[in-house]
């Protein structure tokens, strides 16, 4: 079995004293919904994870104020006979920065409150890497 390194990011943000969450639409490739999630994507052959991160974030969302804080959670899955490993990490970015969707991945996005978003993700592990 092959083993592929990801890494989440719990993408958060704080305009006025009010803190929200930064949640991604994308098509689940196993059922063919569109679910709410957060934004994940795999580290490159001699990249770190905090590189892996900067750079799934910039080319998904177009994000780049952004600071990566803790890793706050990690879980494992097996999907189509790969064992995916995911690093999840708390990211504070600037919500007032242009989001620039790569809509060949990302059909939508949502800033909303963490109770939110914890209704809103269909995951069991995204949901426990926010709450972290």
């Amino acid at each position: 079995m092959r083993i592929r390194r990801d890494v989440q990011a719990v993408i958060f943000g704080n305009s006025h004293g009010d803190e929200k969450f930064l949640l991604v639409k994308k098509l689940e490739f196993s059922t063919r919904k569109y679910r709410w999630r957060l934004l994940k994507g795999g580290v490159k052959t001699g990249e770190t994870e905090v590189e892996a991160l900067k750079r799934e974030i910039f080319e998904e969302v177009g994000l780049e104020d952004v600071e990566i804080l803790e890793k706050v959670y990690s879980y494992q899955f097996t999907f189509r006979n790969v064992n995916h490993m995911v690093s999840s990490y708390k990211v504070r970015a600037n919500q007032h920065e242009r989001i620039r969707l790569q809509t060949s991945e990302v059909s939508g996005y949502i800033w909303v409150p963490k109770e939110k978003a914890l209704r809103m993700l269909h995951w069991k592990n995204e949901k426990k890497a926010i709450a972290a």
